[in-house]
C-alpha cells in the first residue's frame, strides 16, 4: 500500500474538519458564542436573514443610558462577494448597521471610524447617501483614521463634522478606471492572436487583447470626468466650499490630516478619543456608553469563507476589475 505524503493527509484533516464542523453546527442550530459575549449588552433583530447584531462596550459610562455608536469601516469599501460565505458585502454589512442605529432611541449619535483607500464609486455612493440620511436622524461625526482617502473621504462628506489625525493620508478627490493592455505579449512574444465576434464596434471596449483607439479613450474619460464632477459635488456639499474653489485640490492629490484641514477638508485635529468627546459634546452628552456592533458567524459559515478564500486566491485571475472607482493605491489590486 502507497504511504500517503504530508500533504495528502494534511488535506484529509481539513475536509474531516470541516465536515465536523457542518455537522456540529448543523445539530446546535444557532450561533457559537465566544468568551466576548459577555461584553454584550443586548441581541439585535435579525435584519439580513442570516446573522443578527450584538452591541459590545468599547468605552465610557457603561452604566449611562445614552450611547454613542461607533461603526468600523475598513477596507476596500465594496459589495463584492463571492460563494455562499458568512460574510455580505462589506456595504450591506455597514447599511444594515446603520439602520440599527437609525432605529435604536439609545443611541444618540453615531460615530464612523474610516481607515480605508475607497472603492467603486457606486459602492461608495451607497454609503454616502445611508449615511446622509442617517444624518437627519442622529448626529454623525466622522474620523479620519490611518487612511482615509477617495472613496474614504467621500463619504465622509455626509458627516456633521469631519475629525482627523494630524498624520492621516486622506484627500485623493478623484476617479480612476484602469485596464491592461496584453496585445503586444500575447501577440509578438507568445505568438498567440485573440480573436473576437461583437454585435458592435464598442462591444470589447477596454478588452485586454488590442490596444484601445482614440473614439474609445474619449469615450471612458467621459465617464471618468462624470463622476470625478460628482465627487467634486459632494465635497462642495458637504464641505460648503464652493467647486471652483476645489478645483485646485481635486486632482487626486494626498494631503496630512493637518494639510487638509487647512485646505477646509477637515473641521478637527484629533485622535479617536478627541472624535468620541467632540461628538457627545454635539449632542449634548455629558455621560454616554461607546459601543460597536459586532456578530458571531455559524462554524460552518467561517469555514466557508475561509475555503472560498483560498479558492478564490488560486484560481481568479488578477486582472483588474473594468470599473470607475474612487479609489487610491489602484497597485493593491494588480
Amino acid at each position: 500500500m502507497k504511504k500517503l505524503s504530508k500533504r495528502t493527509w494534511a488535506w484529509i484533516i481539513i475536509l474531516v474538519v470541516v465536515a465536523a464542523g457542518v455537522v456540529l453546527n448543523n445539530i446546535k442550530g444557532k450561533d457559537s458564542v465566544s468568551s466576548a459575549s459577555s461584553m454584550v449588552k443586548k441581541p439585535v433583530k435579525v435584519l439580513t436573514g442570516r446573522k443578527f447584531y450584538k452591541q459590545r462596550y468599547v468605552t465610557g459610562d457603561e452604566a449611562a443610558p445614552d450611547k454613542v455608536a461607533i461603526i468600523n469601516i475598513v477596507g476596500e469599501i465594496s459589495n463584492s462577494r463571492y460563494g455562499p460565505s458568512y460574510r455580505r458585502g462589506m456595504v450591506d454589512e455597514l447599511i444594515d448597521q446603520m439602520k440599527e442605529a437609525e432605529k435604536d432611541n439609545s443611541i444618540k449619535a453615531v460615530l464612523l471610524d474610516i481607515n480605508s483607500p475607497g472603492g467603486p464609486i457606486i459602492d461608495a455612493d451607497l454609503v454616502y447617501e445611508k449615511i446622509k440620511k442617517l444624518a437627519e436622524k442622529k448626529t454623525v461625526v466622522a474620523y479620519l483614521d490611518r487612511t482615509a482617502a477617495s472613496g474614504g473621504y467621500y463619504i465622509a462628506c455626509a458627516a456633521k463634522k469631519i475629525v482627523s489625525h494630524p498624520l492621516t493620508l486622506t484627500g485623493n478627490i478623484g476617479v480612476i478606471m484602469d485596464y491592461m493592455n496584453l496585445s503586444n505579449l500575447l501577440g509578438k512574444k507568445l505568438g498567440v492572436e485573440m480573436g473576437v465576434i461583437k454585435s458592435g464596434r464598442y462591444k470589447d471596449i477596454g478588452s485586454p487583447y488590442r490596444s484601445m483607439d482614440v473614439s474609445e479613450r474619449k469615450m471612458l474619460q467621459g465617464l471618468v470626468d462624470e463622476a470625478h464632477s460628482r465627487f467634486v459635488q459632494v465635497v462642495s456639499a458637504g464641505r460648503n466650499i464652493p467647486e471652483s474653489k476645489l478645483a485646485n485640490i481635486a486632482d487626486g492629490r494626498i494631503f496630512s490630516g493637518a494639510q487638509a484641514k487647512k485646505a477646509g477638508l477637515v473641521d478637527e485635529l484629533g485622535s479617536q478619543e478627541d472624535a468620541i468627546e467632540i461628538t457627545k459634546n454635539l449632542c449634548g452628552l455629558k455621560k454616554a456608553q461607546v459601543i460597536e456592533y459586532y456578530t458571531t458567524p455559524k462554524l460552518r459559515d467561517w469555514l466557508l469563507g475561509k475555503f472560498e478564500d483560498t479558492k478564490i486566491k488560486g484560481t481568479f485571475s488578477s486582472l483588474p476589475e473594468p470599473a470607475l472607482k474612487y479609489l487610491w493605491m489602484p497597485s493593491v489590486e494588480r
